[in-house]
């Protein structure tokens, strides 16, 4: 009980817990023949219970945990050059991140919220206002709806930036950069920092010599073969060594292969 109120100034956001079990422990006292101090005694001792309960067991993070272990989906390494680097990291993990605390407040709120609505009818009975209950029933489900969207969001969009972010933490050149707009929520610009390193996710695009260092062969668009040097020695064009568009990474490892179409933005070399 002391740790959720106490242990950090962040943990405020968890009071939805311990508000979330003073109602439900309110809710029993009205089939319960208590006095007014009894009842005060009952919802403080039972909801601080009930609350502390849920805070520890985070129903809604670990519905979030569990879909990643079912799809197969919550491991996930740095990219294959990176050898030293290859401790896994795991999303259920990551979901607990103070990045994403405002996002995991956000989605328990918003179910919270709809289960406070679905166990109302005895309050609203209480106070005369029963004929109101089937209305509230429509705000529940736009409720969900919106939680549901928020968690979608969260897995699809914002969890990959994060997971990105602690993947290629010591690796990454823009890393100051990319945790600053993390930090900030500034998602956009978050998505922007990390498309300028998409080789660190795409290890088939990576240099023999690395990412950080001046390749020595690029993709000679007239020949269509991968050549050493500025210029083709075959026909003296220019050896393309980037996306023209978009600074993309185009030549591969496997030097048989000669793309055709830059994998980051689509456009046609040559």
């Amino acid at each position: 009980m002391a740790e959720v109120l106490i242990q950090k100034p962040s943990r405020i956001h968890n009071l939805s817990y311990l508000f979330l079990g003073y109602y439900l422990s309110s809710l029993i006292t009205y089939d319960l023949n208590l006095s007014l101090e009894q009842k005060i005694a009952f919802i403080t001792a039972f909801g601080s219970f009930v609350g502390t309960l849920i805070y520890y067991i985070k129903p809604i993070e670990r519905t979030i945990s569990l879909y990643f272990r079912l799809s197969k989906k919550n491991e996930t390494y740095p990219a294959e050059p990176f050898d030293e680097f290859q401790t896994p990291v795991y999303r259920s993990e990551v979901l607990l991140s103070n990045y994403l605390q405002d996002e995991r407040t956000i989605v328990k709120g918003a179910f919270f919220l709809a289960v406070g609505i679905l166990t109302s009818n005895k309050l609203l009975e209480s106070i005369g206002l029963s004929q109101l209950y089937w209305f509230l029933q429509i705000f529940t489900v736009a409720l969900i709806c919106v939680g549901v969207w928020e968690v979608n969001v969260l897995i699809k969009r914002k969890l990959p930036i994060i997971v990105f972010l602690y993947n290629y933490y010591n690796i990454s050149k823009h890393t100051p950069q990319l945790e600053k707009a993390v930090q900030t929520k500034d998602w956009v610009k978050a998505d922007k920092i990390r498309d300028k390193e998409p080789f660190l996710d795409s290890p088939e695009s990576y240099y023999t010599f690395g990412p950080l260092k001046t390749p020595k062969k690029g993709l000679c668009v007239a020949c269509g073969e991968i050549r050493e040097g500025a210029y083709c020695i075959a026909c003296g064009e220019k050896i393309l060594k980037t996306c023209s568009k978009c600074e993309g990474r185009l030549v591969r490892n496997d030097e048989t292969v000669c793309p055709k179409y830059c994998s980051y933005c689509g456009t046609k070399i040559g």
